[in-house]
């Protein structure tokens, strides 16, 4: 029994048998119980190592205990019965046993586990990822100027992050609330609010945050509640505010603490509190200088009046370094410092830091010239100009040599625009002739520009020469050469020197309306209205381009557009008298009598002494008969042109076509003894008194009326000899040679006729206002809103 036991408890009993042992038996024979494959034995009817059906390489038996088929204990992981293996012929694949497990054996009918639920803690996580999705899309989109965009998706990422927490709350996972994350979502739906303008939703969420003890860094946020109530000009709530988020940054955050200051520096400012303001200020520029902080300084101190304080508050500027230079940088890339050398900066690479150092160098230019220009009228007593000389001083001194051309100019311009004092203006722009070529080159055209405007061509053309010289790709250079070349009458070159200057500045507003000007007088209207009509759309609603666009419509006899241009004008400029009166003009050749006399009318009332008005709203009255208000336009005209005889004669017409002959006889005797040998005043004498029984009276006008007949015979004798010698004269030049009298005649006729040109300065502008061709009437400033402009075809010089 102990033997037996033995045997039965020897798992791996067989294992070394082989075809010598004791047995006799073969290997072809089963080893084991009732013919029982053991575990770990060789397969049935194949010695060990032989090629099998079903083979597994070695490793791929299971682990101890899965899927076995055995029903009595454990078995050591070498068996490969488990698997599936078999000798059996055409017997399935199934390595789990399931095949077995229909008669209940083993772990065969166990199906795999299936994954598990999604947990409440990665949906929340989820949830999260998309408040943060949705927080970054708001950044971005108002980051981009599409602030309606950046607020809703700011709502949207409140309420998902809302909901976040109360799904948190229900699963019992509360502790893991992020509430950074619903801070920068209050603060950025706040902000965002704030960018939309919505003041009042944005005060209440902002002071919520700040209230709210859960978030110890949300007093920084007093800033922005200052700069809402700033907005909206509550500059006490703004001053407290700024002051209650002063006392929130901590001591390490100085530059922190002085832009907050200057925050309330600018509140003060706009208070009017310009000694607290001043005070403020001050104390920034001790600690952090800026230069924004410096030109608030100086217009404290100018809005004070104190001389000394601006002077001291423009060196405090100068002294604040343009930018940190690097360490291994030696180039002046901003150019503040002077130096002749214009090309270097052509060297240097544009990218993204330079580009930036630039904005910086705008800025800078900006800020120290205005602070120029503002305190040089007040810190001197000797006049503005002393005051810009100590400006000049004072940046070369600091090295600032390229600012301090930039002063000059800024003086020779208020010698222009202020006092009209050229002489002045041109002895400065003269000192810049041999100094650098860019310099020069803008001296050189507002030389030109300032001789243009004398009329001193062959002096403007010597200037732009220099101009274009010193900077062939100056766009004003060639605008002030072609105006030169126009008042000589070559209207070609003028024409290729505007169109070069719209090749190198496609949108220069004088090169184009100066070649659709050029194009007026080449008599090629079409190609000038083109020129108007990209002006028009850069200036929809300037005047001259108007008046222009309606001119050339009106010589191509398109009456329709000119009459809409005009109208157009007139609702620009509705006291006008020109454009009312040319609006007349064309309404009467279009045969609109009613139009036309509405027009006219407008005109006279605005300006009752314009001759032309007065004479067709004569003759109106007069065509139609109506000699009782013909009466007042003619008398009015003998009063205004008391030596024009015709106007007198016209009333005293009037008078007798009405009936009243003693007032009409009154009035032809006035007349007559203004004008005693005027035929036509005896004519009507002699007819007036011969009605009204005056023989007497008559014979005697008939006796000067003759002599008078007589005289005027001669007198006609004269003029037509000497008419008829001219013509012989002329007739004899075009015979004897080549006819300049014809060609000019010719040349006459074959474009519309043009006023001299000459120029005058508009108020506040750097190039002239043209008054060449006249359309406006004037009385004086209050009843013209012309001002002291006149609508015209001049060229237009630049400066």
């Amino acid at each position: 029994m102990a033997a037996s036991r033995n045997a039965d408890d020897d798992l791996y009993r067989g294992y070394d048998d082989s075809p010598l042992n004791a047995s006799g038996g073969g290997i072809f024979q089963p080893v084991g119980m009732e013919g029982e494959m053991l575990p770990g034995t060789a397969m049935v009817g194949r010695p060990p190592g032989s090629a099998m059906k079903t083979y597994v390489a070695p490793g791929t038996a299971q682990r101890l205990g899965t899927a076995s088929g055995l029903q009595d204990g454990a078995r050591p992981m070498t068996s490969h019965r488990g698997a599936g293996f078999s000798s059996a012929p055409n017997k399935k694949w199934d390595p789990l046993s399931q095949h077995a497990g229909k008669s209940g054996g083993g772990l065969a009918g166990k199906t795999l586990d299936r994954k598990g639920e999604i947990s409440a803690e990665e949906t929340a996580k989820e949830i999260e990822e998309k408040v943060h999705q949705l927080l970054e899309e708001s950044a971005v989109a108002a980051c981009s100027g599409d602030q309606t965009t950046g607020l809703e998706k700011a709502i949207e990422a409140r309420k998902k992050e809302r909901s976040l927490c109360k799904y948190r709350d229900v699963n019992n996972i509360g502790e893991l609330n992020n509430m950074d994350l619903t801070y920068a979502v209050d603060f950025n739906l706040a902000h965002m609010n704030h960018a939309n303008k919505n003041y009042k939703e944005a005060i209440e969420q902002f002071t919520d945050l700040v209230r709210n003890k859960n978030y110890p860094q949300s007093g920084g946020l007093r800033v922005n509640l200052g700069n809402i109530y700033f907005e909206q000009q509550k500059f006490s709530l703004a001053i407290k505010n700024y002051r209650m988020a002063l006392d929130q940054v901590p001591q390490t955050g100085k530059e922190v603490q002085f832009k907050i200051m200057r925050n309330i520096g600018l509140a003060f400012v706009h208070m009017g509190q310009y000694q607290d303001a001043h005070q403020t200020f001050t104390t920034v520029m001790n600690s952090v200088p800026d230069h924004q902080t410096g030109y608030n300084l100086v217009v404290c101190s100018f809005a004070l009046g104190d001389r000394e304080g601006m002077k001291q508050a423009f060196l405090r500027l100068l002294e604040v370094p343009p930018y940190e230079m690097e360490d291994d940088e030696d180039v002046d890339l901003l150019g503040l410092m002077g130096g002749e050398d214009d090309d270097m900066q052509n060297v240097v690479q544009n990218d993204g830091l330079r580009e930036e150092l630039r904005k910086r160098q705008n800025y800078i230019t900006r800020c120290i010239v205005n602070s120029a220009q503002l305190i040089s009228e007040k810190i001197e007593k000797a006049g503005y100009a002393a005051g810009y000389d100590w400006c000049v001083e004072q940046l070369r001194a600091a090295g600032y040599m390229r600012l301090a051309n930039e002063v000059e100019l800024a003086k020779a311009s208020k010698f222009l625009m202020g006092n009209k004092e050229f002489e002045s203006a041109i002895a400065v722009f003269k000192e810049f002739e041999k100094k650098e070529s860019r310099v020069r080159a803008r001296a050189a055209t507002n030389l030109a520009f300032l001789h243009m405007l004398e009329a001193h061509t062959d002096v403007a053309d010597k200037y732009a020469e220099l101009a274009l010289k010193s900077d062939r790709y100056n766009a004003r250079a060639f605008v002030n050469k072609g105006c030169v070349l126009a008042e000589k009458g070559d209207y070609e070159g003028a024409k290729s020197l505007f169109l070069e200057a719209l090749a190198i500045e496609p949108y220069c507003v004088e090169a184009n309306f100066n070649v659709g000007l050029v194009n007026l007088r080449m008599d090629d209207p079409e190609s000038a209205l083109i020129s108007f009509k990209k002006l028009n759309k850069m200036l929809p609603e300037n005047t001259e381009m108007l008046f222009q666009l309606a001119q050339c419509y009106d010589i191509m006899g398109d009456f329709h557009h000119a009459v809409e241009h005009l109208k157009m004008l007139n609702s620009l400029l509705p006291n006008d008298p020109g454009v009312l009166a040319r609006l007349g003009a064309i309404h009467a050749r279009v045969d609109d009598e009613a139009g036309a006399l509405h027009f006219y009318q407008e005109a006279h009332r605005v300006y009752p002494v314009s001759m032309d008005v007065i004479s067709w709203l004569g003759a109106f009255h007069v065509r139609n008969e109506v000699y009782e208000k013909a009466m007042p336009y003619f008398d009015l005209a003998s009063k205004i042109q008391p030596q024009e005889v015709k106007w007198g004669l016209m009333v005293a017409s009037c008078l007798r076509r009405v009936g009243a002959y003693p007032q009409a006889l009154a009035r032809y005797k006035a007349i007559d003894a203004e004008h005693p040998n005027n035929v036509e005043c005896l004519k009507y004498l002699v007819h007036l008194c011969t009605e009204l029984g005056r023989r007497d009276d008559a014979q005697a006008y008939m006796e000067r009326l003759r002599k008078a007949e007589k005289a005027q015979a001669a007198e006609a004798t004269v003029v037509a000899n000497t008419m008829a010698a001219r013509q012989q004269q002329s007739e004899f030049a075009a015979n004897g040679q080549s006819g300049s009298g014809g060609m000019m005649n010719g040349a006459g006729a074959a474009g519309p006729a043009f006023i001299e040109d000459s120029y005058q300065m508009s108020a506040g502008l750097n190039v002239p206002v043209s008054q060449g061709k006249k359309v406006v009437a004037k009385v004086d400033g209050h009843n013209d809103d012309w001002g002291d402009e006149e609508l015209g075809d001049d060229l237009l010089p630049m400066g």
